[in-house]
């Protein structure tokens, strides 16, 4: 079994992923990969301006 990448990951978690069902089907059979995106999930809860913080940084880099 394959693992999602980081991309796919913040993609569920930001609410756009392409893939959403499958996705969700995955994170039902793989331990890892719930952990990971819980984990993120939980990060972007308790952190929320951080993570604007680098979700702007992030958007300066690839918009140069």
């Amino acid at each position: 079994m394959e693992h999602l990448d980081d991309m796919q990951i913040a993609s569920f978690v930001d609410g756009c992923s392409d893939n959403k069902e499958d996705a969700i089907e995955h994170l039902n059979e793989c331990a890892y990969c719930f952990e990971i995106t819980t984990a993120t999930m939980q990060l972007v809860e308790t952190e929320k301006d951080l993570c604007k913080q680098l979700d702007d940084s992030f958007h300066k880099l690839t918009n140069l």
